[in-house]
Order: structure tokens, then C-alpha cells, then sequence
């Protein structure tokens, strides 16, 4: 492809570029392959156990194998192509095999629904749905790049959901559906537009690698040829951010009506039925978080920006954010306080933090975890101790594998899926930091990380807080700003649940309507950043503190992960929070916030 090429494209030029698009498609689905069947069946499984006992047995389990069936059909050509390699007409056809099978796959998952969704349990209705629209947002950013596979896996999975509830002449069936609709036609405008970012980004890539062979002995064209890759890095930048918001805000919503719905049972039955939605929502979020963490670091969609900060902050917020989830498994959680100045990127180091501790939650059943942090010559090394299960020595490489995983045969969700020590490792050789792991079956396991020490030297060690107690909020007035009528209404179960006065609005002008009628500051602010019509959460919170001349509290959550946010959050003297937000998570903030 010459340099005409690029600018006047001849019939025969374009039918190559585009043979070249879709050559890259076929690569893309099927080295995420694994992914994609690992996650289905993950789904499946959840479906399976929700509706053991409700569904008829027989239909039920033929629908699982035959889901397996599928799958198994799937992974077994995807292998064979991958052998075989991508080239000349092979690729038409792998693209035609794998919307085949993604068909299939949208059409058992709209027949389960209908065929075994009980007409007189709402509740395993809520967990049916809530699983098929989880594997609908999960699977988008897999199986979207090639457009004809997502209209025929995401029309047949989700349009009878919408049916079903619509044909059912009530309010709350219509509501139900209008809702599926709305999130429905959502997932497809996201799928559309990633579609054709990706079709575009592709394509001015191969466009970029022909001008760049022609310009090797053209050094004059050479500046045209960055900024023309520039372009299309932001592109591919400015997805992840839209995947990160657009795709988290029904998870966001579906965790929220979760948890205030199990603060309302009452009955065992039910609330054992409850907890089982529970179970659902945080493995659809934590499959979520995992798949596209991974996805993000494989696109090449991460790059670290190394800064001197302080441990102290960071350490704080990980003692918070999980003091209360190690509580809850009868676990103690330690984060010794240090005021160490390191080089490293904030966001990606507290990241890896997260994972570490988080899966040493995970894998201890009694005693607890320490996270401290010590000095080796001119490095800081952050180490997280757990008394948990402990690593066999002939599975110490193993455990960094993407969906490895000890003690957990059969493959129980609550367990995780595998993807967390993996995402650790790519992140620390991201960083550059040397990561090292320690570990005695039946012994527990330390994990460590090292990282630079800063030119500053480190403040001077401040009184540590108090861990803080739960309290309730009867009495406190809470002011929430969203613009996503679901995310309001769950806010306003959950919060009301716990006893606080909710006051929702739907935008910046409804806040300062508001907050002129309310008779006192509220107690705290909640806002999402991004509220539409160029308005954000910031906006909000600025009103509401005019209105009553004080600094009053706030938490800002967002779907994105941008260190700007941060910078932006902590200008304005409030805590950031990033979706899907765990009921937990915000209860302790919550606690933390009205107790300061």
C-alpha cells in the first residue's frame, strides 16, 4: 500500500485495508477466547445454582449442557484456527465460526430465561436478570470489535428479558421492562461506538504502518506519521474511559438495590435467597473489574507516571476500605502507618495493594492480615502478611497464571476467578518494581513489593487514627446528586435502610432547588462526577456549600479512573470513590466521613 493509498484509496486498496481490519478482528476475539468461555461459564454456573430447586431439573441441566456443548464447540475451533494461524480466507471464516457460536450463545441464555424463570418469585426473576445483563456488559468489550457477533449474541439474550416483563400487565413488570430497555439499548449505543473507534483505530493503523515504510527514506513526513499515531492512542484512551463509566453504572445501580434489599429481609428463606443475589452482584462486579484491568493492561491502554508521594495516605485508605470486610470473616486486618517517600504511580501502586490484600482475605479462614512497610538500603519494600491456606512450593509460579487457583476445585465464584495475583504481576513489572512472594502450606503467605525511595525525606510520623466503630445515621441528613434515576433510587433504599433522611436530585439546578428548601446543611453530600449537559458532581457540591457557607462534607464517585479526578477530588476536600461502589466500602466511608 503506497502513500496514494493513504489519502485517495483505490476499490482494490480499500478491499485490502479492510481485509487487513478484519484479520486483526479475528485475532482479537480469538486471543481473548479463554476469556470470553471462561466467563460464559461462570455465568452459566451461577444460573444453574440460583435456580437449583426452583426450575425444572431436566430442562435446567439440558440447558446447562448444552451451554457447555456450545462452549466447548467454540474453544475447541478457536484452538484449531489459533494452531492453524489467521491467513488468506481463514479469517472470514473464523470471524462467520465465532458469530455462529455467539449467536447460539445469546439464544440459550434468552430461552433460559423464558423457559425457567418462575412466574411466582420475583426474586429468582431479579437474579436471572441481574446475571444475564451482567454477562451482556461483561462480554461487550470482548465479542463488540466484531459488530455482527454482538447483534447476534446481545439481541436474542437481552430482547426477551424486555418481552417477558412487558406481556405481564402490571406496574411493576412494566417498570421492569422499561428498565431492561433502557440498559438494553445502552449496552448496544456503547457496543456500536466502540465498534467503530476500534474499526477506526485499526484501520488508521495499517494506514500509519504503510506510511511508515514509505517514509523511511522520507524523514521530512516523519512528524505527519506521530501525530497521526498520537491520534489514534487517545482514541484507543478515551475508550477505556467510556468502557470504565458507561459499563459500570449498572453494576453501580444493580449493587446498590442489592444491598438495601437485604437490609429489608426479613424471612430466613428470603433472605437466604437474598444473600444468594448478594453473591451474584459481587462476582458480576468483581468479573467485571478483573476482565477489563486485564484488557487495559494487554492494549498497552496503562502507562505508569512515576511522582514522589507519601505512604501515609494511601495506607489509610487501604486500613478503611477493608477493616470492615476482614471484620465480617472474624479476620484482623493491621496496616502500620509509615510516612515512606517512594517514586512510584499512586493509582497503580494502591492497585496492586488492593489485589494482594483483597486476596488475602480471601484466602485466610482465621487469624488475620498485616501490611507494613520496611527499609532495604535506598528502596522501601510493602509487605502483606496473611495466616491463610499457604502456597505449595511446586505452585509458587502457578498462582501468577490468569485463572489458577488453589483450594478451589470447584470453581466457587465467591472464591474469585483467578485474575488477581496475574493483574498483580503485570502491574509490578509495569512499574519496574520487583515483586516477591514467601509462603508455607498451612502456613500463610507474605507477598512483597519494592519501589524507589524519593529524594524528599519522609515527614514527620503523625498521630494515627482510631479505628473507627460503626455507627448508625438516624438522623443524618444525606444529599445525593445523580442523574441515573436507578442509582438515586438505590441510594435512597440503601441509605434510607440505614436510617438516614435522603434527599435525591437529578442535576446541578435540582440541587440548588434543594438545598434552598432545606431547612439545615446536610450532613454530607453524595455526587456522581459526571451529571450531564457539561455539568459535574464538583458543580454540586460547590452549590450546596455556597447555599450554607460551611465546608460541607462530600464523597464524589466516579467510573473513571483518571489521576485528574483524584487531583480534582482532593482540591475540594472531598473522598473519591470509584464504581461499582461495594455497600461496605461506603458504609465505612460513611462512618469515617460523619465521624470526622
Amino acid at each position: 500500500m503506497n502513500q496514494v493509498a493513504l489519502t485517495h484509496p483505490t476499490p482494490e486498496q480499500e478491499a485490502e485495508l479492510g481485509a487487513l481490519v478484519r484479520s486483526e478482528q479475528a485475532h482479537m476475539l480469538y486471543s481473548q477466547l479463554f476469556v470470553s468461555v471462561t466467563g460464559t461459564m461462570a455465568g452459566a454456573g451461577l444460573f444453574v445454582a440460583a435456580l437449583s430447586g426452583v426450575a425444572d431439573p431436566r430442562v435446567l441441566w439440558g440447558w446447562f449442557l448444552v451451554m457447555c456443548a456450545n462452549q466447548g464447540w467454540r474453544l475447541y475451533l478457536g484452538l484449531r484456527f489459533r494452531r492453524r494461524g489467521f491467513e488468506g480466507t481463514s479469517n472470514e471464516r473464523a470471524l462467520r465460526i465465532w458469530a455462529i457460536g455467539s449467536g447460539i450463545s445469546g439464544v440459550l441464555w434468552g430461552s433460559g430465561y423464558l423457559l425457567m424463570s418462575p412466574a411466582d418469585s420475583p426474586l429468582h426473576l431479579a437474579v436471572m436478570t441481574i446475571l444475564i445483563f451482567g454477562v451482556a456488559a461483561g462480554a461487550t468489550p470482548l465479542i463488540a470489535s466484531h459488530i455482527p457477533s454482538f447483534y447476534v449474541f446481545i439481541f436474542p439474550a437481552l430482547l426477551p428479558i424486555v418481552a417477558r416483563n412487558a406481556l405481564v400487565v402490571d406496574k411493576l413488570h412494566i417498570i421492569l421492562a422499561f428498565v431492561c430497555l433502557a440498559v438494553t439499548l445502552g449496552i448496544l449505543s456503547f457496543g456500536r461506538k466502540y465498534n467503530q473507534l476500534l474499526t477506526e483505530s485499526l484501520r488508521t493503523r495499517f494506514r500509519n504502518e504503510a506510511m511508515t515504510r514509505h517514509l523511511a527514506a522520507q524523514n521530512a513526513e516523519l512528524e505527519r506519521a506521530r501525530n497521526t499515531a498520537e491520534m489514534a492512542s487517545r482514541a484507543k484512551t478515551q475508550f477505556f474511559a467510556a468502557a470504565s463509566h458507561d459499563l459500570r453504572q449498572p453494576l453501580h445501580a444493580m449493587g446498590l438495590f442489592a444491598a438495601a434489599l437485604a437490609d429489608k429481609a426479613r424471612d430466613p428463606e428470603v433472605r437466604n435467597m437474598v444473600d444468594s443475589i448478594n453473591v451474584s452482584v459481587d462476582a458480576l462486579e468483581s468479573l467485571f473489574n478483573e476482565l477489563l484491568d486485564i484488557s487495559k493492561i494487554d492494549a498497552g491502554a496503562i502507562r505508569p507516571r512515576h511522582d514522589s508521594f507519601s505512604l501515609r495516605p494511601l495506607l489509610e485508605r487501604l486500613r478503611l476500605d477493608f477493616t470492615e470486610e476482614a471484620r465480617l470473616k472474624g479476620l484482623r486486618l493491621r496496616v502500620r502507618p509509615s510516612g515512606a517517600m517512594v517514586c512510584s504511580d499512586a493509582l497503580l501502586l494502591e492497585r496492586v495493594l488492593r489485589n494482594l490484600i483483597n486476596n488475602a482475605i480471601r484466602y485466610t479462614p482465621s487469624g488475620g492480615i498485616l501490611v507494613g512497610v520496611r527499609r532495604r538500603a535506598e528502596r522501601w519494600r510493602i509487605e502483606v502478611w496473611d495466616t491463610g491456606i499457604g502456597i505449595p512450593i511446586q505452585q509458587h509460579e502457578k498462582v501468577f497464571e490468569e485463572f489458577y487457583q488453589i483450594g478451589n476445585v470447584e470453581r466457587d465464584r465467591r472464591k474469585g476467578l483467578g485474575l488477581g495475583l496475574s493483574i498483580v504481576r503485570r502491574l509490578a513489572e509495569l512499574l519496574e518494581h520487583p515483586l516477591a512472594m514467601r509462603s508455607r502450606e498451612h502456613h500463610g503467605t507474605v507477598f512483597a513489593i519494592e519501589l524507589p525511595a524519593a529524594c524528599a525525606q519522609p515527614p514527620a510520623p503523625g498521630p494515627t487514627p482510631e479505628a473507627l466503630p460503626s455507627t448508625g445515621l438516624d438522623g443524618r441528613l444525606i444529599l445525593v446528586v445523580d442523574d441515573e434515576e436507578s442509582v438515586r433510587e438505590g441510594m435512597q433504599a440503601l441509605l434510607g435502610g440505614w436510617g438516614a433522611e435522603v434527599v435525591a436530585c437529578a442535576g446541578v439546578a435540582d440541587t440548588v432547588v434543594a438545598a434552598g428548601k432545606l431547612p439545615r446543611a446536610p450532613d454530607l453530600v453524595i455526587a456522581d462526577y459526571q451529571l450531564g449537559q457539561g455539568t459535574a458532581g464538583p458543580d454540586a457540591i460547590r452549590a450546596v456549600r455556597a447555599r450554607f457557607g460551611g465546608q460541607v462534607p462530600a464523597i464524589l464517585i466516579t467510573g473513571s479512573a483518571s489521576p485528574l479526578l483524584a487531583g480534582e477530588a482532593q482540591a475540594l476536600g472531598c473522598h473519591l470513590l470509584l464504581k461499582p461502589v461495594m455497600p461496605a466500602k461506603l458504609r465505612s466511608l460513611l462512618n469515617a466521613t460523619l465521624l470526622a
